[in-house]
């Protein structure tokens, strides 16, 4: 080999092998998947008064406080706002894979979610928070969707507001199992846990 070609031809071959590695290159989301995720949440500090205060539940009884979990949806590739299928309680408000339900969210409509949880009053009972803030010039088309597929689940109209359920509540054996108020821009959501609960329990915490 010609001592003055060599150098031009190793120039040539370290371009081939970068461009070989870049066709070869696998997209990102299928690569890490759970870095979608990351990128749909951000830190978010609900503003007083959004959640529950533990003696409003339980006054006279002793409880305990999990630190609440507060995640603002921002970033999130797209996704589709695919209606849930699940009537389950314990994955409203979005049935789906940890890696797509902060995506989804979004893409319904839900800008920040808070959720927290407390335990208490005896007989191993607990009570799961959630609030859900919706971007305002999608809050009434949110609100239509989680209505429609909480009225599909069999949930029962507590209240209403211009005609529409607003106050929602979902039940098993005349247990009570969710309960759901789509109030403007945000929608809260109360799910109880542990033997014991009443159906007025529930809405006298709500209200």
């Amino acid at each position: 080999m010609n001592h003055r070609t060599a150098p031009a031809l190793l120039a040539a071959l370290a371009a081939l092998a970068v461009l070989t590695a870049c066709t070869n290159d696998e997209p990102s989301d299928k690569a890490q998947p759970s870095s979608r995720a990351v990128a749909c949440t951000a830190e978010y500090h609900a503003p007083d008064g959004t959640l529950l205060r533990p003696e409003s539940v339980w006054p006279q009884a002793p409880y305990s406080r999990s630190e609440a979990s507060l995640t603002l949806s921002a970033g999130c590739p797209k996704a589709p706002a695919a209606p849930s299928t699940s009537c389950d309680p314990a994955e409203f408000p979005w049935s789906a894979p940890d890696d797509l339900r902060a995506a989804r969210l979004r893409a319904a409509g839900v800008e920040t979610w808070v959720r927290s949880t407390i335990t208490g009053g005896g007989a191993g009972q607990g009570l799961t928070q959630q609030v859900l803030r919706l971007a305002p010039d999608r809050a009434s088309a949110a609100l239509d969707r989680f209505r429609d597929h909480l009225v599909q689940c069999g949930a029962t109209t507590v209240t209403e507001t211009d005609g529409h359920p607003r106050v929602l509540l979902l039940e098993d054996q005349a247990r009570p199992k969710l309960l759901v108020d789509l109030a403007g821009d945000r929608i809260t959501a109360l799910t109880p846990a542990g033997e014991g609960w009443s159906r007025q329990q529930l809405l006298q915490i709500q209200h």
